[in-house]
């Protein structure tokens, strides 16, 4: 049986908009205009624990899709951040902000759960931040987390893995319609 797992980039968070580092624990709600359709023939739809279910929408919270834990960094403006910190964390995958995670961590909390995740049903939506969304598209293609530095994923698009034996990558980063 074949599977499609369509991710949808979340918008950025509102505290991001303005330079700040967002709260993990920021609650994540679609605004009315959100662009996408929800009523496609998603068999499942998974969301991070953070986000608000979109309305007439039957979602999972799954502890795995949260956002990127920034420990101290968290609420800080990108300027108020010291350079050398930031300076590392865009440059080595293995680098945290302090109380936080790296992207090698987030890799390995994505991974193993891209590998558990059932094949039934056949149509599975996952929510995330656009990070996470780049996290799973490097688990399916059995990257390293250096490539999630390579990889661009806009907020609000979507992209397509597909899963027979294996999860191949069909599409990323299409804007919604």
């Amino acid at each position: 049986m074949n599977q499609i797992l369509t991710c949808i980039a979340l918008p950025p968070a509102d505290s991001l908009r303005p330079g700040m580092i967002p709260r993990t624990d920021d609650a994540i709600a679609l605004p009315p205009d959100f662009p996408g359709s929800l009523s496609d023939d998603a068999d499942l739809t998974l969301i991070p624990p953070s986000m608000e279910p979109p309305p007439d929408c039957a979602c999972h919270h799954v502890p795995a899709l949260r956002m990127v834990e920034m420990g101290a960094w968290q609420g800080a403006a990108l300027k108020d951040l010291p350079p050398a910190g930031l300076a590392r964390w865009t440059a080595d995958a293995t680098f945290a902000p302090p109380g936080g995670e790296s992207r090698a961590d987030l890799l390995h909390r994505i991974t193993p759960w891209l590998t558990a995740l059932p094949t039934t049903p056949p149509r599975i939506r996952v929510m995330a931040d656009a990070t996470v969304i780049k996290a799973i598209v490097i688990a399916a293609l059995g990257g390293d987390a250096g490539m999630l530095s390579r990889l661009d994923i806009a907020p609000c698009s979507h992209t397509v893995l597909t899963r027979h034996t294996a999860w191949r990558v069909r599409m990323t980063g299409a804007p919604l319609s």
